[in-house]
């Protein structure tokens, strides 16, 4: 008697079942069988392990696991409706008029219209469904062959980079007499309290340069309208301690020279300048001044399911008893009221790999030296999310970023501390008020190809810091981060498109301080647009 075919089985063979009475026809039903049935069987340990790891953050499809995840998912409950398909082709639709072949068939339609409609919203979450307005330009500012040594308190590779700034309209100085590095829209007044943001987390080549801090502090006091005000040095090194600011292995070319000898050093000058260690607070949760607390410590948000964390940010007292929130400003006992124009914030970072989790470290990752991780707020798993963002959002972008590319961390294995040996010089120094642009640009421009120069080539290991993937590490949080910070509603960009770049060659000192350098000077300087 004849095996009867199996008309239950969607994938069964057509005919008059004598096929399965031959060696090679059960044979090939048996393989086909053990196909599908093994394909959807890894396709649904793929989607479950999706599922566990991504949870409610659609963001996560990006990873390169959950990617590979998705891959295997969508191929195992497509096949059945590819199944279909084929089968009408060739007019073998019998079988898939079963009941339990119309069922597999939807079945996969459904999950992977619903994996794809999944990571589709992923990329919308990625940079909260907005980007820069189509006529926003970012300009980003770079000086090359920045002179190794100091001069004096100068650092003149700095001194180019401010003037650059000022011949396109960038004025560093806030003045009401016009200069080449003043004007009424200029950025330090000369009675403001200007915080600068170092990285002192790590020490030798892994801190910002102190000859670069103690140049930029120099070009402050340097107010041409006289400068009253006070300058901070802060850092939040989280599980590192600070030391005061004073320890032996710096990245300068005296590697004795700390932050806290940049301090003392125009301290016994005169000027109102302090360093202020937000490590010491880390612990402490505190209101608002305006709430009737003044104790240091930091502000800490409510959790936020999105980010997975919570924003935070320091308030403080400076030494000569100034209290500062970061975001709200100067705070007036007296009247009971903050000023928050005369707060300035200069963000200092260094730019570097960072193997260790983000792929690099530049402007937005160093806010992790402005929140705290204590406090129940997750502050370093959520970077992902975005969370970096999020706070630069609350306090408002820096007003300006300048990123210390003297010495790098350019291997893409390594980072982000980086020691005297493994560091590679590049002598440069970028600056925006854009710092999402600031990375992006940094990035392509300089990190990339001094991994390249050093014979690091793709693919790099992850997390990584390939800027054009939007799957990286960096650009996952760097996109992210975007996304919070274009809610708060302040303009940033990761385009590069939209990025015009200002380049120069640094070969001969600028005309700094003075009038003489012209825009229209192009021996030495370039413009790009990225």
């Amino acid at each position: 008697m004849a095996q009867e075919t199996p008309r239950n089985c969607p994938f069964a063979p057509h005919g008059d079942g004598s096929e399965f009475n031959r060696p090679a026809g059960r044979l090939g039903w048996f393989l086909r069988s053990w196909f599908i049935v093994n394909s959807v069987l890894t396709g649904f340990l793929a989607l479950c392990w999706l599922l566990l790891r991504t949870g409610s953050k659609p963001s996560r499809f990006a990873y390169p696991c959950q990617q590979a995840a998705f891959s295997a998912a969508s191929l195992a409950f497509a096949a059945p409706l590819l199944s279909a398909l084929v089968a009408a082709r060739r007019g073998l639709v019998q079988g898939m008029r079963t009941p339990s072949g119309v069922a597999a068939a939807m079945a996969g339609l459904l999950i992977t219209l619903g994996m794809w409609g999944h990571s589709s919203r992923a990329d919308d979450l990625r940079s909260g469904g907005m980007t820069a307005p189509l006529d926003y330009q970012a300009q980003v500012f770079r000086v090359t062959d920045c002179p190794q040594q100091p001069s004096g308190d100068r650092f003149v590779g700095l001194d180019n980079l401010l003037t650059l700034m000022g011949s396109q309209g960038l004025k560093f100085y806030r003045s009401a007499s016009s200069s080449a590095l003043a004007g009424p829209a200029g950025i330090i007044a000369g009675n403001d309290v200007v915080v600068v943001k170092i990285n002192y987390q790590w020490d030798e080549r892994g801190g910002t340069n102190t000859d670069l801090l103690r140049g930029l502090i120099r070009a402050i006091v340097d107010h041409p309208d006289t400068f009253t005000g006070q300058v901070v040095v802060a850092e939040n090194a989280q599980f590192n301690s600070v030391n005061n600011f004073d320890r032996p292995a710096n990245n300068a070319e005296d590697h004795s020279l700390s932050p806290h000898d940049v301090v003392v050093g125009f301290q016994t000058l005169g000027y109102n300048v302090s360093h202020s260690d937000w490590t010491s607070i880390r612990y402490n949760s505190v209101g608002e001044y305006s709430e009737g607390d003044t104790d240091d410590g930091y502000i800490v948000y409510d959790y936020d399911a999105q980010l997975s964390g919570r924003v935070s940010y320091p308030k403080f007292q400076t030494d000569d008893g100034t209290f500062i929130s970061l975001r709200d400003g100067i705070w007036n006992a007296g009247t009971f009221t903050y000023d928050r124009d005369r707060l300035k914030f200069i963000n200092l970072p260094v730019l570097k790999s960072h193997h260790a989790t983000y792929g690099v470290t530049g402007c937005v990752k160093h806010y992790m030296g402005v929140a705290t991780r204590e406090l129940s707020t997750n502050s370093h798993n959520a970077i992902g999310n975005g969370l970096l963002g999020a706070l630069i959002g609350e306090i408002r972008p820096a007003d300006l970023n300048i990123l210390d590319c003297i010495w790098v961390n350019a291997n893409p294995n390594s980072g982000p501390w980086t020691s005297y040996d493994d560091a590679t010089r590049l002598d440069q120094l970028v600056a925006s008020t854009d710092p999402v642009a600031t990375d992006i640009w940094a990035a392509t421009e300089i990190l990339i190809p001094a991994f390249l120069d050093n014979g690091f080539y793709p693919p790099w290991p992850y997390p990584d810091a390939t800027p054009d993937d939007p799957g990286s590490a960096f650009r996952i949080y760097l996109d992210n981060s975007m996304g919070h910070i274009l809610n708060a509603g302040f303009t940033v960009t990761n385009d590069l498109g939209q990025i015009e770049a200002f380049t120069w060659d640094g070969v001969q000192e600028l005309a700094v301080f003075t009038d003489g350098f012209e825009s229209g000077d192009t021996q030495h300087w370039s413009t790009t647009v990225s």
